[in-house]
């Protein structure tokens, strides 16, 4: 399969969270196309099996490969920390592939930290991922993880933040003298600024999709793969598995302006 600078970035998650870090790629990468899959039908992943994130995700994967992207982004974290070997060794030598971890982890704004605290789905925590990956870069950090399980599918439904502040505050009642948080799943980064302000900016947030976007554009300059000028005016594709959800929609709209003309599909993929 032939691509080049052209050719689209792929962009998957399990609803909207990815939608954080495509919009990152447009800011970043403004001349890139993507397209992307949101799997309505089966979010949220956090609360499934290893096995099934590995067999959605893989589906999902052969489907935007097939398309002939040039670059494959896991912009979820339950599937990162559960299906990112699997999809790797079947990918890796047809097509770029990055995720939303290892960006971070091996990023040096860790090494100014000292305790840092983790909210994720079941999933993720589960896969002790994290755990093992930060430990691995950063021997010097205390880090404490818990399931946050509520917050993603209320977030992917909509419900009103003001709402949710009763779950913020019952979750991160939990962590006692961080002075680092990361928000380890996509869905999460729409309540960063209900988190800074539960915290007063006394606890650092780190920027997930900036330095996951930045680690992309790098790799994507090396491979002389990133598109600096597009000769025509290519809109992104939003994908779903479901009968397009009104939230999603409503999302795609708001971070992509009004006035912008995305082409909404649904895909109904199992």
């Amino acid at each position: 399969m032939k691509i080049s600078r052209l050719s689209p970035i792929g962009i998957f998650d399990s609803g909207i969270g990815g939608l954080i870090i495509a919009k990152e790629i447009k800011i970043q990468m403004p001349n890139e196309y993507f397209i992307y899959f949101g799997d309505t039908k089966n979010m949220p992943y956090g609360e499934k099996s290893k096995n099934f994130i590995i067999k959605n995700s893989i589906k999902i994967a052969s489907f935007l490969y097939k398309k002939k992207c040039k670059a494959l982004v896991i912009a979820c974290n339950s599937i990162s920390s559960n299906a990112l070997d699997v999809i790797y060794k079947k990918f890796h030598k047809k097509i770029l592939i990055f995720n939303v971890i290892d960006p971070i982890v091996k990023n040096k704004i860790l090494f100014s930290s000292k305790k840092i605290g983790i909210i994720a789905t079941p999933a993720t925590i589960r896969s002790n991922f994290y755990i093992k990956k930060i430990k691995k870069y950063h021997h010097h950090l205390d880090v404490i993880q818990i399931s946050t399980p509520l917050l993603a599918p209320i977030i992917e439904k909509g419900f009103e933040i003001k709402k949710i502040n009763f779950l913020i505050k019952n979750y991160l009642n939990y962590f006692k003298s961080i002075d680092t948080l990361l928000l380890a799943c996509t869905h999460y980064l729409f309540l960063k600024q209900q988190i800074e302000n539960f915290y007063h900016g006394q606890v650092h947030l780190i920027d997930i999709q900036k330095i996951v976007v930045e680690e992309i554009k790098k790799k994507l300059n090396e491979k002389k793969l990133l598109c600096l000028h597009s000769p025509y005016k290519k809109f992104p594709i939003f994908y779903t598995s479901s009968y397009l959800p009104t939230f999603f929609e409503k999302k795609v709209r708001i971070i992509f302006g009004k006035k912008a003309l995305i082409k909404t599909h649904v895909f109904n993929l199992f």
